[in-house]
């Protein structure tokens, strides 16, 4: 498959009143059109920073990100981004927080379809008049998936969306992200601190290491979806990815 974003040489520096911090140093890599990617690492390492580079909402230094051969220079609609909290607006419905982004840039019909499907493919059409305090965090973090995905961008960005999470909704999120993947096939950079996370959804894993923010591996993951924690290649691949990222995070 051809190169469908592309970051070259990336770096970015930080100035605080002590001088200077480089949080990301020459950054390379290439993403395939309807490629699921994990970047994994540390806390600190700057997996968040890289991701908001790529969305527009950080400039860097020096580098460019490309998107099918157009450089990145702001935040775009072909970029939707889900953050490590869902940031729905206390005030409006489930489903005019869906609609949020692209209310007013379509027809009110299809403005009206589109919601609606995104709610069904996230499994919230009972809940579309309901307002964001009568979800759970699991629900709401669904939502905010399907806010992002209502300007149909081509790729979405993904900052530790499930970390909030107890265990058992993570796992819940983490088979029915799987499924909308498959279903959707848009490209997507989920960060994630957790190996089994990554082991779970990742084509391909990149570890990323501080001091500065760098990547120092990557791990194409070559068994089938579902993936099961104790198969014997899954846990191969973990050991693996132990020796690449410290044990605290």
């Amino acid at each position: 498959m051809a190169n469908f974003l592309v970051l070259d040489g990336i770096t970015k520096q930080f100035k605080l009143d002590k001088g200077q911090v480089q949080a990301l140093e020459d950054i390379h890599f290439e993403v395939a059109k309807g490629e699921l990617i994990c970047l994994i690492g540390s806390s600190g390492c700057g997996k968040t920073t890289l991701l908001r580079v790529i969305a527009g909402l950080e400039k860097q230094t020096s580098g460019r990100v490309l998107l099918e051969d157009k450089e990145i220079e702001t935040t775009g609609r072909e970029r939707g981004m889900v953050f490590q909290e869902p940031r729905l607006f206390p005030w409006l419905t489930l489903e005019e927080n869906v609609a949020f982004g692209i209310k007013g840039r379509v027809e009110k019909k299809i403005l009206q379809r589109i919601v609606q499907q995104l709610l069904e493919m996230v499994g919230l059409s009972d809940f579309a008049k309901a307002t964001p305090k009568q979800l759970s965090g699991g629900m709401a973090q669904r939502a905010a998936i399907a806010r992002a995905l209502a300007a149909d961008p081509q790729i979405l960005l993904l900052d530790e969306p499930f970390s909030a999470l107890d265990t058992q909704t993570r796992s819940k999120l983490q088979t029915d992200f799987l499924k909308l993947w498959q279903s959707t096939h848009k490209t997507c950079i989920h960060v994630t601190h957790d190996i089994d996370e990554a082991l779970i959804l990742g084509q391909r894993i990149m570890v990323m290491q501080a001091s500065p923010g760098r990547i120092t591996a990557i791990f194409p993951v070559s068994f089938s979806y579902p993936r099961c924690p104790d198969e014997p290649d899954f846990i191969a691949l973990k050991k693996k990815l132990r020796d690449f990222i410290p044990p605290v995070f």
